[in-house]
């Protein structure tokens, strides 16, 4: 059986950075869902606005099925809220979680202002930091969402303290 650590939270967050981290503490797998879809492909420009969402979903559920074998623990670190082709706040089907089967979902959560900066810095481009902030504060409520349907546990990582996350895979 695969055991699945879902780690979201909107982009510049820090998931990738604590997953590593964390991975490298535990005898944990680390997956990011952008590399599992191959965003890269399927990105023509380079911003975080999803033109067709269930697309991208099927394609992450094909790659992790592929990257997954029994008897191992996953970080996989993703998003639940994305921008979609007109640049709104869309939610992630919740059947994608149904079929990922997540034994958690963890959300890291930044201060806007901080996240701000490592997206301006590492896009060279500017953000809002409202439409960060609303986007964060969605995916944290959806997230809380589909834990509750899927009835598995649901923390909040804040400012980069990452013991509730510990204490979960302990």
């Amino acid at each position: 059986m695969v055991k699945t650590h879902f780690i979201g939270g909107i982009h510049g967050v820090g998931k990738g950075t604590i997953c590593k981290k964390v991975c490298d503490q535990f005898d944990i797998v680390y997956l990011s869902a952008s590399e599992l879809l191959k965003w890269n492909e399927i990105s023509e420009i380079d911003n975080k606005k999803v033109v067709d969402i269930n697309n991208t979903q099927d394609r992450l559920i094909a790659g992790f099925r592929n990257a997954t074998k029994d008897n191992s623990v996953y970080l996989l670190d993703g998003h639940c809220c994305l921008f979609n082709a007109l640049g709104e706040i869309e939610r992630v089907p919740l059947e994608t979680f149904e079929k990922i089967a997540p034994n958690s979902i963890i959300v890291v959560t930044e201060k806007p202002e901080i996240i701000k900066k490592r997206l301006e810095e590492r896009d060279s481009q500017l953000y809002d930091i409202e439409v960060l902030l609303k986007m964060q504060n969605i995916e944290i409520e959806y997230a809380e969402i589909i834990a509750s349907h899927l009835k598995i546990s649901f923390i909040v990582i804040k400012n980069g303290n990452i013991q509730p996350l510990i204490d979960v895979l302990k």
